[in-house]
């Protein structure tokens, strides 16, 4: 894709002087993961556009649709992990802050089906799986149809609204990411890391400020500012 593909608006850089907005085409990004602009996913993004809405606050995210993984351009995707079963999800909404920080031991393939923005956190910066400060993650801009290979471990959440009226996005994952864990699911109390295993494939930390998450059970460890942008109208 030409480099004006990925062009940051002027408007959303004067809008959100506070944070740096990065390229998810410059070098800043490859730490995090991979673009594949030549992978086909039009019929993706024009189905999940017409069988999804918006919230009118907060997010939703459903872990796999069936309507999107009938679809011809799903069949190959297996092949970025490693041959296992995938669901294709999505996640819609009006988040404007980091609210915490999760990862999976899998890759994550997004497709941005409006313009997004993503706080991603290098896993180094994971203290003892217990802490991460915000001043650790960077904010990248994936503009209305980019798709990225989130590398396995790196720390991130739902994204973010570059426009006020909300985002769109697709998520792709190995089947059952993010389902609930099981009941008999007996955790190490000598692991740490068993700590933040809140659902399946899927370790978290919340920001205190993020209640919604406290409220269930996820661990405190998103330290700092709660980091927020500003939407444009």
């Amino acid at each position: 894709m030409q480099s004006s593909f990925y062009h940051i608006p002027c408007a959303l850089i004067s809008a959100n002087p506070h944070l740096m907005i990065h390229r998810i085409d410059s070098s800043r990004f490859s730490q995090y993961g991979t673009l594949l602009p030549s992978l086909c996913v039009q019929e993706l993004i024009a189905s999940q556009e017409k069988l999804t809405t918006i919230p009118k606050e907060g997010n939703i995210y459903v872990a796999s649709l069936a309507e999107l993984e009938a679809l011809p351009e799903t069949r190959n995707m297996e092949t970025y992990f490693a041959g296992q079963p995938i669901q294709v999800g999505y996640c819609n909404g009006r988040n404007t802050s980091i609210n915490g920080a999760e990862y999976h031991k899998s890759p994550e393939l997004f497709i941005a089906v409006t313009d997004c923005l993503q706080f991603l956190t290098p896993f180094s910066q994971l203290k003892d799986f217990s802490s991460v400060h915000t001043n650790s993650a960077e904010l990248f801009y994936f503009p209305k149809g980019s798709v990225a290979l989130i590398k396995e471990r790196v720390l991130h959440l739902a994204p973010l609204c570059v426009h006020k009226e909300g985002f769109k996005s697709i998520i792709v994952l190995p089947k059952g990411t993010n389902e609930p864990l099981d009941k008999e699911l007996q955790k190490d109390p000598s692991c740490e890391e068993d700590r933040l295993l809140f659902k399946q494939n899927k370790w978290m930390l919340a920001h205190p400020a993020r209640v919604q998450l406290t409220s269930q059970g996820v661990v405190v460890g998103l330290e700092g500012e709660n980091l927020s942008i500003n939407p444009l109208a």
